[in-house]
C-alpha cells in the first residue's frame, strides 16, 4: 500500500511539474511567435491566430485544467485533515471545468469562452478561500495561512495590475503565477 502511495504521489508531482513547465514554455513561445504586447492584450488572443499557436495554447490550456483536477483530488483525497471532501472535490472540478472551457472554446465562442474565463479567474480564488476556510480547524495553521494568502493575492495583485494596462495579459499573467504556486504547494506538500 505504501509504493501505490508513493507512486500516486510521484506521479501527481510529476504531471503537476510537467504540466506547468509546458505552459510557461508554451506561453513564451506564443509571446515569441505572435509579437503580441501583453500590455495590450487578453492571453487567450493566442487561441484566436489562426495558426499553430491557436491549437498549442487552447491545448495546454486544457492540459493546465486537468493537471489541476488531478492534483486537487489527490491532494484531497491523501489529505486526512481534509473534513468536507465532497464539497471540495465539487469546487475544485467546477474550477477546472471552467479553465477547460476557456481553453476548448476559443475567444471565436465569445459566449461560452467568456462565461468560463469570468468563472474561472473569479472563483478560483475564492473556491480557494472557501476551501481554507471550511477546513481552518483541521487543517494545520501555516497551510490554512497560505491558502488564504495564496487566494487573496491570487484575486487583489491582478485587480491592481487591470487598472495600469488596457489588455489584461498582466492580470491573467499574474494571477496564473499564484495559480502555479499554489498547484506547486499542494503537489510537494508532505500529506499528514
Amino acid at each position: 500500500m505504501k509504493r501505490r502511495e508513493d507512486l500516486v504521489r510521484l506521479i501527481r508531482r510529476s504531471q503537476t511539474f510537467i504540466s506547468i513547465m509546458l505552459f510557461l514554455g508554451v506561453f513564451l513561445f506564443s509571446w515569441d511567435v505572435t509579437g503580441f504586447e501583453l500590455t495590450e492584450i487578453q492571453l487567450s488572443k493566442w487561441g484566436e491566430t489562426g495558426s499553430v499557436v491557436e491549437r498549442v495554447w487552447n491545448g495546454v490550456v486544457c492540459l493546465l485544467s486537468i493537471s489541476i483536477f488531478l492534483n486537487t483530488y489527490f491532494y484531497i483525497k491523501h489529505n486526512k485533515r481534509i473534513k468536507y471532501k465532497n464539497i471540495s472535490y465539487v469546487m475544485f472540478t467546477f474550477v477546472s471545468f471552467c479553465l477547460f472551457v476557456v481553453g476548448f472554446f476559443n475567444v471565436n465562442y465569445h459566449f461560452l469562452h467568456n462565461l468560463g474565463a469570468y468563472l474561472y479567474f473569479f472563483t478560483f480564488p475564492l473556491i480557494v478561500f472557501v476551501f481554507a476556510h471550511i477546513h481552518r480547524t483541521t487543517l494545520q495553521y501555516v497551510d490554512w495561512a497560505h491558502h488564504i494568502a495564496l487566494a487573496i493575492c491570487m484575486m487583489v495583485f491582478p485587480l491592481i495590475f487591470l487598472s495600469f494596462f488596457n489588455g489584461m495579459a498582466i492580470s491573467e499573467t499574474i494571477h496564473i503565477i499564484f495559480v502555479v504556486l499554489w498547484n506547486l504547494k499542494i503537489a510537494f506538500k508532505k500529506i499528514l
